[in-house]
C-alpha cells in the first residue's frame, strides 16, 4: 500500500482502512523476544581472539581464617585496680595506658627499705672504721715484738756470757710470746671485722636490689599494652582488687591471622609446588597466600588434610575475625595448555555462560563451560577452541544469527544523511525502538535501506528484520507533527499468517 495514490484529503481514511484491515495479537513469538527483536540492526562489534597459556586448573575450596595465640595483660601486684575507658573490640597502641593499680602499699615498703639501707650503710661505716683501728694497733704490736724480741736476744747474749741470770732471759722471752699472742688474737679479730665489713656489704646490696625492684613495681602499677591489638577480653570489673597475675585484657595483633583450608590429597602437591595461592573474601576482594605449613591432622572421611597458609601483605578488614570464610583457587593440575577468553566476551545466562563468535559477519551463540579466571580472562573447559574470534564489545544486545561489522561500538557512526528519528514502540513485556533516517535520495531504517512515502505529513515505509526463523516486515504507518511522530507498526511474516499492530511513537533528533 502506498500513500502516494490517495489524496491528502483522503489520507486520514486511507489510513483508517489500513488499520482496520491488520489482524491484531500474536502469541506465537514471546513479546520479550519481539522487544528485543524489533530494535535490531546491523550492529558494531569489537573483538578478540580467544587465546591459548599454559596454566592450572584451579577450584574453589573453602577456608576459614584462624586467629593466633593472644595477649595477656594481666595485674603487676596485689591491689585496687582501675581501668582505663575501654571496650571489647577497641584498638590499642603498644605502650598505651590501660589501667592503674594503687601504689600505696609499694611505696610505703620503698620508704621501709630506704630506711633499712641508711641502718645498714651506717653498720658498714661503723666496721670499716673499726677495722681500720685494729689495724693501727696491729702494727704498733709488732712494733713493740720487733723491740722484745731484740732484747730477748740480748738477754740469751749476755747468759751465754755469764753477764746475766738465766731467769732474766726467759722472762725476756716470754714477753716476745705473749706479743705473739696479742698479735694473732689482733689478726684474728681483724678477719672477723673484715666479713662483717662483707656481711654489711652484701646487705647493703640486697637492700639496693630490692628498692630498684619496688620502684620498678611502683612503675608497673601503670600497666600499658605490650603491643598494638585489638582488644578480645576485658575485665567485668572496671575498678576492684586485683592480685597479681589476674588477666585484665586480652588482645589480638592484626597481623596475627592465617587462613585454614582441609586440601583434598590429591592437591597437596600442587600446593606445595606453588609459590602463592589466590583467594577471595566474601566480598571479592582479592587477597594473595602462601602455604606455610601442612599440619599431621587428616580427615579420613573427607580425604583431606588441614594447610595453614600465610597471608601476603596487610590483612582486609573484612577478615579480621575468627573463622571468616575465604575462598582459595587451589590448582588441581600441573601447568598444561588451555583456552582462554577476554572476561568482556562472556554473557551469564541461566544455566551457564555463552559467548558470541564473529562468524562471516553474523554473530553465532555459543555456549561455554568456563574454569578458573586467570588475570583479565577466563579459562574456557569447553564449547570454544584457541584463535576463534570472539565478541568483546558490544554484545550486551546480541542475538544469534545478528548482522555484524568490526568496529568501535562506542564510536557512533555517522550514517547516512537526512533527518534522524528514533522511532518507539512498547509490547507487554517491555519496550523496543528502532532508528529511521529521511534523507532526500535515500532513507534508513536500522541501518539497511528503506523506501518511504510521504504524504504530506502522512508517512508510509515498510521495514526489514531478520529472525532466526525467516524475515519479517514491519509495515509503519503514521503522522508527523513538528518534532514528534505517532502511528502504528504492523508485524507481517509470522508463523501462523498472525499480524499483530501496536501503536508506536517518534522523536526527531536535534542534533
Amino acid at each position: 500500500m502506498k500513500l502516494a495514490t490517495v489524496p491528502a484529503a483522503h489520507s486520514g481514511v486511507a489510513r483508517l482502512m489500513a488499520i482496520l484491515l491488520v489482524a491484531v495479537a500474536s502469541h506465537f513469538m514471546s513479546d520479550s523476544t519481539l522487544a528485543q527483536s524489533f530494535g535490531s540492526r546491523t550492529a558494531t562489534v569489537a573483538v578478540a581472539e580467544a587465546g591459548e597459556d599454559t596454566l592450572s586448573l584451579f577450584t574453589d575450596i573453602q577456608g576459614r581464617v584462624a586467629a593466633g595465640q593472644v595477649t595477656a595483660i594481666t595485674a603487676s601486684a596485689n591491689a585496687v585496680t582501675t581501668l582505663e575507658a575501654l571496650r571489647i573490640g577497641d584498638m590499642v597502641k603498644g605502650g598505651q595506658l590501660v589501667a592503674i593499680q594503687d601504689d600505696a602499699d609499694l611505696r610505703n615498703r620503698l620508704d621501709l627499705l630506704k630506711a633499712q639501707r641508711a641502718e645498714a650503710a651506717l653498720r658498714l661505716t661503723e666496721t670499716e672504721q673499726t677495722i681500720a683501728a685494729e689495724r693501727k694497733v696491729l702494727e704498733l704490736q709488732r712494733a713493740q715484738l720487733l723491740l722484745l724480741q731484740g732484747k730477748a736476744q740480748r738477754a740469751r747474749t749476755l747468759v751465754s756470757r755469764n753477764a746475766l741470770a738465766v731467769d732474766a732471759a726467759e722472762t725476756a722471752q716470754n714477753a716476745v710470746i705473749n706479743a705473739q699472742q696479742d698479735i694473732a688474737q689482733r689478726e684474728s679479730g681483724l678477719t672477723g671485722r673484715e666479713y662483717q665489713r662483707q656481711l654489711a656489704g652484701a646487705a647493703l646490696a640486697r637492700i639496693d636490689l630490692e628498692i630498684n625492684q619496688v620502684k620498678t613495681d611502683i612503675g608497673a602499677t601503670r600497666i600499658t599494652a605490650p603491643a598494638d591489638g585489638q582488644i578480645v577480653y576485658l575485665h567485668p570489673a572496671r575498678r576492684g582488687y586485683l592480685r597479681e597475675g589476674d588477666v585484665l585484657i586480652r588482645t589480638r595483633a592484626s597481623a596475627d591471622y592465617e587462613v585454614e583450608a582441609e586440601i583434598p590429597l590429591e592437591y597437596l602437591s600442587f600446593v606445595n609446588r606453588s609459590e602463592s595461592i589466590d583467594g577471595k573474601d566474601f566480598t571479592g576482594r582479592d587477597i594473595t597466600l602462601t602455604a606455610r605449613v601442612v599440619l599431621p591432622v587428616q580427615n579420613v572421611r573427607t580425604g583431606t588434610q588441614t594447610v595453614r597458609f600465610a597471608v601476603t601483605g596487610a590483612l582486609p578488614e573484612s577478615l579480621l575475625a575468627e573463622n571468616a570464610p575465604v575462598t582459595l583457587q587451589v590448582p588441581t593440575t600441573s601447568p598444561a595448555p588451555v583456552v582462554t577468553v577476554p572476561k568482556d566476551a562472556v554473557i551469564p545466562v541461566a544455566g551457564g555462560h555463552i559467548v558470541f563468535i564473529a562468524d562471516d559477519g553474523v554473530a553465532v551463540q555459543r555456549r561455554v563451560k568456563l574454569g578458573n579466571a586467570a588475570g583479565d580472562a577466563f579459562v574456557v573447559l569447553a564449547g570454544l577452541s584457541a584463535g576463534e574470534q570472539v565478541i568483546t564489545r558490544g554484545n550486551e544486545g546480541l542475538v544469534d544469527g545478528k548482522k555484524i561489522k568490526i568496529g568501535d561500538p562506542g564510536k557512533r557512526q555517522s550514517g547516512p544523511k537526512g533527518e534522524k528519528w528514533t522511532l518507539n514502540w512498547t509490547t507487554r513485556r517491555g519496550p523496543a525502538s528502532g532508528d529511521l533516517v529521511l534523507g532526500k535520495t535515500k532513507s534508513f531504517f536500522n541501518d539497511e535501506p528503506v523506501e518511504v512515502t510521504r504524504a504530506g505529513d502522512d508517512i508510509n515505509f515498510i521495514g526489514k528484520l531478520v529472525l532466526p526463523f525467516g524475515v519479517l516486515d514491519l509495515e509503519f504507518i503514521g503522522t508527523i507533527a513538528g518534532d514528534n511522530m505517532s502511528g502504528t507498526v504492523t508485524l507481517r511474516g509470522l508463523p501462523g499468517g498472525r499480524e499483530p499492530t501496536l501503536d508506536f511513537t517518534g522523536s526527531k533528533d536535534s542534533g
